[in-house]
């Protein structure tokens, strides 16, 4: 009896014995980063990560196959923040973003992946990804200081690793006992954008300008969130922004004429050239109503024609 148990005791020096070696699996998830957003536009963002997942064996092993599961327990509706602000966006296990990634705690499915062991060799692995998606519609996620500004979420006791070893039929999700964390964090980057547009402005029709005439039209504004914004008007064809000029459609005749910021027609509005002075403003996300008065002042009426001008407004934030 002792040679024999000598000799066993010789096999799994040589050889080495699966009970010798602790079998243990572990995970290494990348961050994920969306990167730079632009809320104004209202679109959905999505990107991935991946989660490197390593499992080893004994060199002799009764049990080659491995179950890992990677639950992230956890709200369904997760939330990047900068301070008092957020971001609301999901994770999934798909690219369709429509599994969740959940956890067995919070009665959702957790990632999970099979690993068997190799034929040669006591350690084997895989690369599962999972994907993120900014909710769309969230116009006004603000900016702080002017400038871009970087949301996040860490996870770390919010993730569970378990994994159990197996020969023919695998244990569920839900039997495994957690065997450690697997922290990682979800960023994005607001930006701070503007989009402009304007509608025409019209002095209508007149005999004679022995009065002034009075017009107004208005830009449409959307800029982020809390990001200060300013509106320059150049001089149009005359190029200068203190005297304007319409011009007759095919030559002939001008008619003077002035764009302003106030109801009151005080105050000039241009490049901050020549005495004159520009709009400015906040954004909150949505489009901005701004107002432009015009005021064509008394003048010696030129001919009969239709008259013009294309001015050009600049938005700076």
């Amino acid at each position: 009896m002792m040679r024999v148990l000598a000799l066993l005791l010789l096999g799994c020096l040589l050889l080495g014995c699966g009970t010798l070696r602790a079998q243990t699996c572990t995970a290494a998830p990348s961050n994920l980063d969306f990167g730079n957003v632009n809320p104004i536009s209202g679109a959905a963002v999505a990107h991935s990560g991946t989660i490197n997942v390593s499992c080893n064996w004994g060199l002799i092993s009764l049990a080659p196959n491995a179950l890992v599961c990677l639950n992230l327990s956890t709200t369904t509706t997760r939330a990047m923040a900068n301070g008092a602000n957020t971001i609301q966006y999901g994770l999934f296990q798909d690219a369709g973003n429509t599994q969740i990634w959940g956890s067995t705690v919070s009665g959702n499915t957790p990632i999970s992946v099979t690993i068997a062991k190799p034929l040669l060799g006591t350690t084997a692995g895989a690369t599962v990804n999972y994907y993120g998606q900014i909710t769309a519609g969230q116009t006004t996620i603000p900016t702080t200081g002017n400038a871009s500004t970087v949301y996040s979420q860490s996870f770390n006791a919010q993730t569970v690793l378990a994994y159990g070893y197996y020969l023919l039929v695998a244990p569920t999700c839900a039997s495994l006992s957690s065997a450690g964390s697997f922290p990682f964090t979800v960023s994005a980057t607001v930006t701070n954008n503007c989009n402009i547009s304007a509608t025409n402005l019209s002095f209508g029709t007149a005999g004679v300008i022995g009065a002034g005439i009075n017009a107004a039209s208005s830009l449409s504004v959307t800029c982020t969130n809390s990001d200060a914004w300013r509106i320059s008007l150049n001089g149009g064809g005359s190029g200068n922004v203190a005297a304007r000029v319409m011009q007759r459609t095919g030559g002939g005749g001008a008619v003077n004429y002035q764009l302003y910021t106030d109801s009151a027609r005080t105050l000039a509005w241009g490049d901050g050239t020549g005495g004159t002075t520009r709009a400015t403003g906040t954004g909150s996300g949505l489009a901005q109503a701004v107002s432009i008065y015009g005021r064509v002042p008394p003048q010696t009426t030129p001919q009969p024609g239709s008259y013009g001008d294309t001015v050009m407004a600049t938005i700076e934030f």
